[in-house]
């Protein structure tokens, strides 16, 4: 996780004399020089990077040559090789390290401008920012409905699901990676209302009906009375 720390072990007890330990970072040939130590018989040379990547963040063993990366952060992560060379023999290590950030809270939001002009279906879309190898997805219940995995912690990652205006199942968008997850649920009713058309349209027919039924009142009124008079007359 970014703030923590990390040991890439050489699995030696105790440098001898003659060894050369060299750290190399990065997946290009032959990689860029971070961290060496030579011992000779009388003479111990070390070298640590503190460039602008790694600064103060290195650490080296100088009694076995491990290498400790502290605050590691994303940019730490990738290809770190060593070479070990001892009375003449060579060998080689590699790690690959990768740095996950902690996650966010996934966002889901009602994206009208991807609703069919039916309006029968509601889109939900659920959006995180800042997820290193991460996978987004939608569930409804237990059931998962679709996901879509993510590297670039610059980027945001988003999916979209459509759902009906009344549906009463309930969904929840999750993003995980290897170290941890985070979970939104969603309420359909709060998030999934009718087009505003059809709203609309109701007001319009409110709108009709309110004259037409005083219309109606008053000409029911009217003819009471009417029948009253007439009434009286013939009286």
């Amino acid at each position: 996780m970014v703030g923590g720390s990390v040991t890439l072990r050489t699995d030696i007890e105790a440098i001898q004399r003659n060894d050369h330990i060299s750290w190399l970072f990065g997946s290009d040939s032959p990689g860029t020089r971070i961290a060496e130590i030579i011992k000779w018989s009388y003479m111990l040379s070390i070298y640590v990077c503190h460039e602008e990547l790694f600064g103060d963040q290195l650490r080296l063993d100088h009694q076995t040559g491990s290498l400790t990366i502290k605050n590691i952060s994303t940019e730490h992560s990738g290809l770190y090789k060593l070479t070990i060379i001892n009375n003449r023999k060579t060998s080689y290590r590699r790690f690959c390290i990768k740095v996950y950030a902690p996650l966010a809270v996934p966002v889901i939001t009602n994206d009208s401008s991807l609703e069919r002009s039916s309006g029968s279906e509601c889109v939900l879309l659920c959006s995180v920012r800042n997820v290193s190898w991460g996978t987004l997805s939608f569930y409804k219940g237990n059931d998962l409905l679709s996901n879509i995995s993510g590297s670039d912690p610059s980027t945001i990652l988003s999916l979209a699901l459509e759902v009906e205006h009344y549906d009463e199942n309930i969904y929840s968008c999750v993003v995980n990676n290897f170290i941890s997850n985070q979970t939104t649920r969603v309420n359909i009713t709060d998030l999934c209302q009718p087009h505003s058309e059809i709203s609309l349209l109701y007001c319009l027919v409110l709108l009709l009906l309110i004259p037409l039924a005083v219309a109606v009142t008053v000409w029911i009124l009217c003819a009471h009375r009417k029948a009253e008079q007439q009434a009286e007359e013939n009286c």
